[in-house]
């Protein structure tokens, strides 16, 4: 085995194992919302969405609703089924209106979209939840600027 079959077989070993890992211990971080802008539930209350600032170095006295942010859309579960940024917090409560719940989507235009699709089971809402927590950490979630 040459050296370099020996760095292709040792990166393939390593990402086998980094990426299962990296999605099974990936934190939950500033999507656990200890502190949320604001919270809004279906009126059924099977789904609720979160809007949850992210941490920042600095911040000028008064531009607190300037950070950025997540929409985190939680099932009856508590589990994480989707993830939207933000680019300001404040823009929640000035753009689109009202938060309009349908059967398979919730949404506030030119805010959010996200779709509304329930776990079958705990194994598949665990995975969901981490999935989109790594999605979260890496930056790989829907944002509001695709939507204006």
């Amino acid at each position: 085995m040459t050296r370099r079959d020996r760095w292709i077989w040792g990166l393939g070993l390593a990402l086998a194992v980094g990426a299962p890992l990296a999605v099974i211990l990936a934190p939950e971080g500033r999507l656990a919302c200890r502190e949320p802008y604001l919270t809004e539930t279906r009126p059924d209350g099977a789904w609720s969405v979160t809007i949850c600032g992210r941490p920042r170095l600095f911040a000028m006295p008064g531009g607190g609703s300037d950070a950025l942010g997540w929409i985190v859309l939680r099932d009856d579960h508590g589990a994480i089924r989707g993830v939207s940024s933000l680019a300001m917090l404040q823009l929640y409560g000035l753009m689109g209106g009202d938060t309009y719940w349908t059967r398979r989507r919730v949404s506030r235009p030119m805010v959010f979209d996200l779709p509304l699709d329930p776990a079958a089971n705990r194994i598949e809402r665990w995975w969901g939840e981490r999935i989109w927590r790594l999605r979260a950490l890496t930056g790989l979630t829907p944002s509001d600027e695709g939507l204006s």
